[in-house]
């Protein structure tokens, strides 16, 4: 696979790395991420987390005239990824990246691909569009610039309402505000539990406390009640000393509510719903299993099909024109129907006259073989309908022997109606004393 792809990248020639050496340098980490961006909430984290795990599970494949191609160079190419990466942590991560900055970077280099860190990249644009990428790292005190033609890059990104070439506005962007309101609110909790764990108290008296005593005073306060395993320890103190709450308490706070909302607006901002995240307070199988549908047809199912277009633009297109990636949506685990519910529509699809028994034998994959005979469905059908006209012959003789005076049970020979049936009729039809009463015989 080196030699194809070798001419349309870079004769060979890696640009990528992974630890600097004479004559290059590591593009794929540079400047990493700001901790606070990443790791500052917990529930952005897991957001996240989750649609990259989610779109990394998405089987996927390399078709030629809507055929599927079981070997060729792009899967290879694809597969492997690199470098020390696979295919599933390279979208995984470029996913990751769309959340964080907004856009994502592809690089094709020589015969792989490496991602590049979008905190170094810019986009580098013109009156015709973009012209070009270009990248700055910052290594060892010193700044590593490197541009990049466009056709060198499959360039990802958000829309934006203003810019149609630069990055766009990232999930991050839209839930920073409760991603700080979560943070501080998670900082006061913690520093009240590493304080004192109960609301900040001035202790005062009417006598004089020489420092020593003071300080022998607040010593035993913290020995006594610092710490949240001493939460709401009794206390008893002498000398008129008398203890004033000068802070509120975490209840007054309200902390509990902000954190909630801040909560449900950061799963807002990433569309990642709140019971898949961990919210438990209604959760059951049934609904976690719902929320788990919901999220990949309505937010991930898109998403690939994006990536699909980008990559297909991007880099299939100057590899090999005669093939297609794409996303094969239709084999996620998670949407494929239930045996039963399949059968279930195909049944209603097929008596309402919308498709054919050919069809439906076809979604079941149950081969020709097994389609009915004919002649004998005609023979089924000729019996039943023989039998119909012979029961409404035996009611017609039945109704003129009641008539005539005579019993309603009367001899009658059939072959077209089975035997316990014609048992089950003459023995009703014994007790039958009314025309009305031999028409309920036949009509049950």
């Amino acid at each position: 696979m080196k030699e194809p792809l070798a001419s349309i990248y870079s004769a060979g020639k890696y640009r990528v790395v992974n630890l600097p050496s004479l004559g290059s340098y590591d593009l794929v980490t540079g400047q990493g991420y700001s901790s606070g961006d990443y790791s500052k909430s917990s529930w952005a984290y897991a957001c996240m987390g989750i649609r990259g795990a989610l779109i990394s599970q998405i089987p996927w494949r390399i078709t030629r005239n809507d055929e599927m191609v079981e070997s060729h160079p792009i899967i290879t190419l694809l597969e492997e990824f690199g470098p020390e990466t696979n295919w599933a942590e390279a979208l995984a991560a470029t996913e990751i990246d769309m959340l964080l900055m907004g856009a994502a970077y592809w690089l094709k280099d020589s015969d792989r691909l490496a991602r590049l860190n979008p905190n170094t990249m810019k986009v580098l644009t013109s009156k015709t569009g973009i012209v070009g990428f270009e990248q700055k790292i910052l290594t060892k005190g010193e700044t590593i610039e490197r541009k990049f033609k466009r056709e060198e890059i499959v360039y990802f990104r958000e829309f934006h309402p203003t810019d149609d070439l630069g990055p766009g506005v990232s999930a991050l962007d839209v839930a920073r505000p409760a991603i700080k309101a979560e943070y501080e609110a998670n900082r006061y909790v913690k520093a009240f539990f590493e304080n004192d764990a109960i609301p900040g108290i001035l202790l005062t008296t009417e006598q004089v406390v020489p420092p020593t005593e003071m300080k022998k005073l607040a010593t035993w306060w913290k020995e006594t009640f610092q710490g949240a395993s001493k939460h709401h320890k009794v206390a008893f103190v002498d000398k008129g000393l008398e203890a004033q709450i000068l802070t509120t308490d975490l209840r007054s706070m309200a902390l509990e509510e902000v954190r909630r909302q801040a909560q449900r607006d950061i799963c807002v901002a990433f569309q990642v719903p709140m019971i898949l995240v961990g919210d438990l307070t209604d959760a059951t199988y049934a609904n976690a299993e719902e929320a788990r549908k919901a999220l990949m047809q309505e937010t991930m199912v898109p998403r690939a099909n994006y990536y699909a277009d980008v990559i297909n633009a991007g880099l299939i297109q100057q590899l090999d024109p005669q093939v297609k990636f794409e996303f094969a949506v239709n084999d996620i685990p998670v949407l494929k129907e239930d045996e039963g519910d399949v059968i279930e529509r195909l049944v209603k699809l097929k008596s309402a006259g919308i498709v054919s028994d050919e069809y439906v034998r076809e979604e079941l994959g149950i081969p020709d073989t097994a389609k009915p005979d004919e002649a004998e469905l005609q023979r089924e059908a000729e019996q039943k309908q023989g039998g119909w006209g012979e029961m409404r012959a035996w009611k017609r003789k039945a109704q003129k022997a009641l008539k005539a005076g005579k019993g309603a049970n009367v001899p009658f020979d059939t072959d077209l109606i089975a035997l316990p049936l014609q048992e089950a009729i003459r023995a009703r039809l014994e007790a039958a004393t009314t025309p009305d009463e031999v028409e309920q015989v036949f009509c049950q």
